[in-house]
């Protein structure tokens, strides 16, 4: 089991919790209790800012480039 792990609820926020306890819902792209530093093309190291943990998970969505909609 991951440390950190991200769930997407049914209106489509994503939420990242830690097995510390610390559970962030996304304002605006804008996360306070976690770290988001990319790593490469498709991963995210996400560090929780209360214990430190640390894991790499797919893109969340605030470095990623819209996707384009076809008409």
């Amino acid at each position: 089991m991951r440390p950190i792990t991200l769930a997407i609820d049914p209106q489509g926020r994503r939420i990242l919790s830690c097995h510390c306890g610390t559970i962030e819902i996304a304002q605006n792209n804008d996360w306070k209790e976690f770290t988001l530093e990319p790593v490469d093309n498709n991963l995210t190291m996400v560090t929780c800012g209360h214990c430190d943990q640390q894991t790499r998970l797919a893109r969340l969505g605030a470095e990623q480039e819209p996707s384009p909609t076809s008409s």
